[in-house]
């Protein structure tokens, strides 16, 4: 009987050990798998920690710039000659009114010179009215010269005079039209250099040339004078051009339609003043330039 319990006792440790081992077994394979799933997650965490090294098409894309900030470049692109080129032909195209002012010298003040064939022109499609300066009386003509017809009217106030700077509408009360929708400054064959650059200044400063919110100026660069002429044509086209650079206005290129025409020698009636045919040249060249 002893035998036997003893066989028994002996099982039941055998039974007990090899139970403690599949105890233990099963804790080190659980160890083990709860440390390899930390090892996991750890690597997956330190894997999106370094994820923003790999940026994505859209995070490395260039952002796009502001409506506002878009204006602004196109602002600064814009050329500001040109804006005032852009307005100076609304005003001689648009369906409205205008009135435009002419400055300028004996190149402009008569009936068969440049204005009044321009004018003719936009008869074509307006009521156009031409007052031309009385440089005797210092006032306008009366009787203003008109052309064309139709429901738009163009009005031009014709400030020129023979021997004309741009001196003359700053001493001569009434030449300026301070309601003018555009100026055109045509001078440049009379005049000593230091004189008419000084007083193109002042008269630009009277006309807020170039200023935001001012109406258009154009000036013109005058025709080419032969080499014997004693005045200073090439002189003052220089200070008309220098001017409106400095203003950022642009410049009818009278000097370059001439010079186009193959033989502007024979656009002139003597040293210096167009002829019928230079008078002709130089309208279309002021019609091509307002037309665009």
């Amino acid at each position: 009987m002893r035998e036997k319990l003893g066989a028994t006792s002996k099982l039941q440790w055998a039974a007990l050990v090899v139970l403690v081992v599949a105890i233990v077994a099963l804790l080190v394979v659980l160890f083990t798998q709860q440390k390899d799933y930390r090892t996991d997650a750890e690597a997956a965490r330190g894997g999106n920690a370094t994820a923003p090294a790999q940026e994505s098409p859209a995070e490395t894309a260039e952002p796009s710039a502001s409506p506002s900030a878009t204006e602004a470049s196109e602002d600064a692109s814009s050329d500001p000659v040109d804006a005032v080129t852009t307005a100076a032909q609304a005003v001689v195209t648009r369906d409205d009114d205008s009135v435009i002012n002419v400055l300028g010298d004996s190149t402009s003040n008569t009936s068969s010179e440049w204005v009044y064939r321009w004018a003719e022109e936009l008869g074509g499609d307006a009521a156009v009215t031409v007052h031309t300066w009385n440089p005797e009386a210092g006032t306008w003509y009366l009787e203003p010269r008109t052309y064309g017809g139709g429901d738009r009217a163009i009005t031009i106030w014709n400030g020129s005079a023979a021997e004309g700077t741009p001196g003359f509408p700053l001493e001569l009360d009434g030449m300026i039209e301070l309601e003018a929708d555009l100026t055109i400054l045509n001078y440049g064959h009379w005049g000593a250099p230091e004189t008419v650059a000084s007083s193109l200044e002042d008269l630009l400063n009277t006309l807020d040339a170039g200023a935001e919110g001012a109406a258009p100026v154009v000036l013109t660069a005058q025709n080419p004078a032969q080499p014997t002429w004693v005045g200073y044509a090439d002189t003052n086209r220089d200070a008309m051009r220098a001017a409106a650079e400095e203003r950022d206005l642009p410049v009818i290129n009278i000097e370059g339609a001439f010079e186009d025409s193959g033989d502007w020698e024979s656009l002139l009636a003597d040293e210096v003043n167009p002829n019928e045919d230079g008078h002709q040249v130089w309208a279309e060249a002021v019609s091509g330039y307002f037309s665009g």
